[in-house]
This record gives C-alpha cells, sequence and structure tokens, in this order.
C-alpha cells in the first residue's frame, strides 16, 4: 500500500487527474453494474417464483384430473342399479344367473377396463358369498378381510370412499413370470345395495404410481429442477429423480415444509440457492414440491450481465483517453504558471504570467501577476509589524503593575490611618488588603472553601461602608466544607449582583443570605439568596440562554462563571438560578468535593 501510495505522489498532475477519475469512474460503473445485476437477478427469480408455481397448479391440476376420472369410474360402477342388485341377490346357481354373470356383469367391468387404459386393475370384492370369483376382477372379500385399510372401512360406516397411499399391487392369481409386484396408488368405494342399502362389496381401482404421476417424468419439468411427491412422513412417493424414489427429503437436502399450506420461497438446498415451491394434495395427503435452482434462472441474466459489462469496460477505456488529453490541454497553462514560480524562486520578481482567457487558471495568473508586484511591499510590511508587535510587547510588560506592590501599598494605607486614628480607613483599607489577598492566592486556580468565604467576607465588609450598611448578611455554613476546594472567585461575583441588580435597586434595606453544605456523599452546595427586586421571567429565560445584554454586567458575570464551572468540573456540577419580581433572587452552584 505504501508503494502504491508513493507511485501515486510521483505521478504527474495529469495522471493522477486521468487516475482519479478512473477509480471514480470504475467504483461507479461497478456498483451500477452489481445494482442492476441485483435486480434483474432478483425479479428474475421473482418471476420464476410465479411462473414455477403456476407450472406446478397446473400439473397438480392434471394429476387431479386423472384421480377424478378414476373417482367418476368408480360412481358409475357403484352407482348402477344393475351392478347393485346383482351383488345383493341371492345367487342361485343356475344356468340363467350364472350366464348374466358371467354375459352381462363381468364384461361390462372389463369393458370399463379397456376403455381407461391406464386403470392398472379394477377389482370387485363381494360379500354375498354365494357368488362365483370370476379372475382377475370378482373375488370374495374374505380374501382381503385381514387387511387393516379393510377393517377399518367397514367398521366405519361414514366411510364410503378414499384413497390409500402408495403400496404394493395385491396380487391374488399366481401368474407366471408375472415379476414383483408394482407400487400403485388405489382408490375404493362401497358398493351398497339399492334395496336394504347394506354393503353388498367393496371396488378398488388401481393405478400404477408411474401412470398417475407420469408427468412429473416428462422433459419439460425435468430440465428445470427437480419435482417430488411427497407423503406426510416426507417419503417420496414420486418423483423426476430416481435416486430419490422412496427416500426421505432431507436426503436431497431439504427440511419440512408444511403439509396443509402452500410454500413458495427461496432456500439454499444443497448449499445451493433454490425456489422452493410446495403445493398440497388434500385428497391425497401429499404434497408436490419443486426445487429450480437459482443459477439456472439466472442464466440470461449472466449473459447480460457480461456483455453490459464488456460494453462498460469499452466505454472506460474510451472515456480515460477522453480525460487524458482534456486534461494533459488545461494543465499546459498551469505548467507555464509553475515555470513562473520556479523563477521568482530564483530571485526574479519582475515575472509575469501572460492572461489569455477569463478561467479559474487566468484568475491564477492575475494572482501571481499581482502577487509578485506586491512582494516587497509585503516583505517590508512584515518587517515593520515584527518592529512594531515588540515595542507593543515591551510597553504591554512595563504597564503591569505588580499585585504584591498593590497588596504593599495597600498596608502603608492602613499603617498610615492607624497613625491618623482614622478607624473607618483602617477597616477599609484592612479589608480590601485580605480581599486581594485571596484573590491573589498565590497565583493558584483552587482555593479553599474557608479562604472563598473569607474573601466574600472582606468584600461584603467593602460593600457595607459604601451602602452606608442598608443591608444584612447572614451567614449559613456547615464547617464541614472549610477543608474542601473550589475554582477560585465564584461565589464573589454571585454575591455582588445580588447587591447590585438586586439590594441596591430595591432603595430599602436588605438581606443577603449566603449557605454552604454538603449536598450529597461527593457533592457541594453554595447558595446565595437576596430579597432584590428580583427579575422577570423573560430576563431569567435571557439569562438562562446566555443572551447577555451590553448595558448589564450580571449577564457576563453569570457566562463567565458557567463557563470556568464547565471547563473545570464538566458534567459533575450544576447551575441553577430562581427569581420573581418583587420577591428576589435564589441562585445554587452544586460542584463535586475535592480536597486540596
Amino acid at each position: 500500500m505504501h508503494k502504491m501510495t508513493k507511485l501515486f505522489r510521483n505521478l504527474s498532475v495529469t495522471w493522477k487527474f486521468v487516475a482519479t477519475y478512473l477509480c471514480i469512474l470504475a467504483v461507479s460503473l461497478s456498483a451500477c453494474g452489481i445494482y442492476l445485476y441485483t435486480q434483474l437477478s432478483g425479479s428474475a427469480i421473482s418471476q420464476a417464483q410465479i411462473v414455477m408455481e403456476q407450472n406446478l397448479l397446473q400439473t397438480r391440476n392434471s394429476i387431479m384430473n386423472k384421480m377424478d376420472m378414476i373417482q367418476n369410474i368408480s360412481k358409475l360402477l357403484t352407482s348402477d342399479i344393475r351392478f347393485q342388485t346383482f351383488l345383493g341377490s341371492e345367487f342361485n346357481n343356475n344356468s340363467f344367473a350364472y350366464d348374466d354373470y358371467t354375459s352381462n356383469i363381468n364384461p361390462y367391468v372389463e369393458n370399463v377396463l379397456r376403455q381407461n387404459p391406464f386403470v392398472h386393475s379394477l377389482r370387485v370384492y363381494m360379500t354375498n358369498q354365494a357368488i362365483p370369483e370370476i379372475y382377475d376382477s370378482f373375488y370374495q372379500i374374505s380374501r382381503i378381510a385381514g387387511q387393516e385399510w379393510v377393517q377399518r372401512v367397514t367398521k366405519d360406516e361414514t366411510n364410503v370412499s378414499g384413497w390409500r397411499g402408495l403400496h404394493s399391487e395385491k396380487v391374488l392369481l399366481n401368474i407366471p413370470k408375472r415379476g414383483e409386484p408394482e407400487d400403485v396408488f388405489s382408490f375404493y368405494q362401497k358398493i351398497n345395495s339399492f334395496r336394504y342399502f347394506d354393503m353388498v362389496g367393496l371396488l378398488e381401482i388401481e393405478i400404477l404410481e408411474s401412470d398417475l404421476f407420469d408427468i412429473l417424468s416428462s422433459e419439460s419439468t425435468g430440465d428445470i429442477g427437480a419435482l417430488f411427491m411427497l407423503d406426510e412422513q416426507n417419503n417420496v412417493v414420486s418423483s423426476n429423480k430416481n435416486e430419490l424414489y422412496k427416500h426421505k427429503i432431507t436426503d436431497a437436502g431439504l427440511m419440512d415444509l408444511s403439509l396443509t399450506t402452500s410454500v413458495n420461497t427461496v432456500l439454499k438446498v444443497e448449499g445451493r440457492k433454490s425456489v422452493v415451491i410446495s403445493v398440497p394434495f388434500d385428497d391425497l395427503g401429499l404434497r408436490l414440491i419443486g426445487i429450480f435452482p437459482v443459477s439456472s434462472l439466472n442464466e440470461k441474466v449472466k449473459e447480460s450481465a457480461f456483455s453490459i459489462t464488456g460494453i462498460l469496460l469499452i466505454a472506460l477505456v474510451v472515456l480515460g483517453f477522453i480525460v487524458y488529453f482534456i486534461t494533459n490541454a488545461l494543465l499546459s497553462r498551469l505548467k507555464m504558471i509553475v515555470l513562473a514560480m520556479k523563477r521568482v524562486k530564483e530571485g526574479s520578481l519582475t515575472v509575469s504570467v501572460p492572461v489569455q482567457s477569463n478561467d479559474e487558471f487566468s484568475q491564477i495568473a492575475i494572482s501571481f501577476n499581482l502577487m509578485t508586484e506586491r512582494i516587497h511591499e509585503l516583505v517590508e510590511t512584515v518587517y515593520k509589524s515584527q518592529l512594531m508587535e515588540r515595542e507593543a510587547e515591551l510597553k504591554a510588560l512595563e504597564s503591569q503593575v505588580n499585585p504584591h506592590f498593590l497588596y504593599n501599598t495597600l498596608a502603608t494605607i492602613s499603617w498610615v490611618a492607624r497613625k491618623a486614628k482614622s478607624t473607618e480607613i483602617v477597616h477599609l483599607s484592612g479589608a480590601l488588603a485580605q480581599f486581594y489577598r485571596l484573590v491573589l492566592n498565590k497565583g493558584r486556580h483552587e482555593i479553599l472553601i474557608k479562604n472563598e468565604l473569607e474573601m466574600v467576607k472582606a468584600y461584603l465588609d467593602i460593600q457595607k461602608f459604601r451602602f452606608e450598611e442598608m443591608f444584612d448578611v447572614v451567614y449559613e455554613i456547615d464547617e464541614r466544607v472549610y477543608e474542601y476546594c473550589v475554582v477560585k472567585n465564584i461565589l464573589q461575583p454571585i454575591v455582588e449582583n445580588a447587591l447590585n441588580h438586586g439590594i441596591e435597586p430595591k432603595r430599602d434595606r436588605g438581606t443577603l443570605i449566603i449557605k454552604a453544605s454538603i449536598e450529597d456523599d461527593d457533592m457541594l452546595c453554595f447558595k446565595v439568596i437576596d430579597d432584590g427586586v428580583g427579575m422577570t421571567k423573560e430576563r431569567l429565560a435571557a439569562l438562562n440562554a446566555g443572551n447577555i445584554e451590553q448595558t448589564s454586567g450580571s449577564g457576563y458575570a453569570v457566562k463567565n462563571i458557567a463557563e470556568r464551572l464547565s471547563s473545570y468540573y464538566g458534567d459533575r456540577h450544576a447551575f441553577h438560578i430562581h427569581s420573581a419580581p418583587g420577591i428576589g433572587t435564589s441562585v445554587k452552584i452544586i460542584f463535586a468535593k475535592e480536597r486540596e
């Protein structure tokens, strides 16, 4: 990375512009390409989900049509009065009854079979044991009476018909070279006597699994994805993927899905993003699952993305050349200014750059020409300014009064006043000397709270002389606070504001209350309360907001104190002002404990 940065710094300005532009353009085009591909891919997947779901619904309808045909065949036979009469009659083993059986009833059933070649077998199981069996259509029900599903159907009067799931076909005849029994689905329906409404037989129509779901193995479905027919135990009972037949759906990398609701979503199947669609078959207790890999759906999108990428790269190269030539032409004028600056660096102050137009480069040239003309003036001005600055610093140092000299002078005034027996001047100069000594505090920013309060007392002693004892002071001090420190000169400006803006305008005797206490385990509190004229809501709001009026000094003091507290204590302090006109003002300062 360091080498790349160094290489970029050493490039000429022209190539820096070109490289920067190409990077910006490449990032923009890449972002647009990725966004476009994402949108197209998402749109393709959404469209595919709709189309595939419609295809699966059509597949389900095709299968259900075949199932409806089998159910219609069953209804046709079981509702035939002649059929019901024959099965419910007392069969006499005479030639007439037997001829009717073999010439009319059995051919009728065989004719139904011939007209519907997709039907694998059609068997009538008779309850009348007097009727002889005719293979392979009419059998005694005793042959299957032991099967669980037969017992369930015969015992439940409400169970008239229904579908049986995947099972092996029932082989009742031992036919040589017949092979292994095939997998079938079957539809059964009770046959009732139209006279007595008793069950006289049970019709079972079998259809091969491969015939019922032959549409799943068609070329049109096999090319786009995998189709599965699942039972309630998530076993694959039919599929266009033979290797998964009679296996769990989890072997295909798919978790269990709802049996009763339709599903159309995008999931990871065997590590591949795929569209998964589930369509329920309520009659069979099955569901049709379709898994369509997204990669096959996005083939056209990928082809379009490659084409767009190629076009963008060509555009990037062409635009790069255009930017190079334009930048090179523009910077040729800048190179003239650079050459002129080099000459100035060498000491030639008479250099000027020709101005050819009114664009930014021309403005630079004009500014450069003006700069060379004024260099001498600027050098002289800077030199003179430095001399004046040094003289000002010396004067400022000379004008500073030594605070200790002032303090000593106050002490001398106090001595002279005592000699002249002027007690008021002695008291006043002593209070001022003490106040100034505490204010100086040896140059430290922090002060003991005891000294801060002493400084306020000295200040109030001086003010009482000025106000001619027109106010009283009440001190409520918790002596435990004396050992802690506070930022210097926090309390005195508040007391001064109370006198000048609260009690003095009142023009009547006033009272000032000064409190110092421990607020919490780790906080201290100052409170200054006066019964002066107070403030209006507008004035109080302006004061809290920091809107300082030019004619008032109270706002400056409050703002100064708030800023100092915030700077020193951070969020470990609070500053509150409450006031009401004609009642007075209360100022509360809460700050963290700190020892010396």
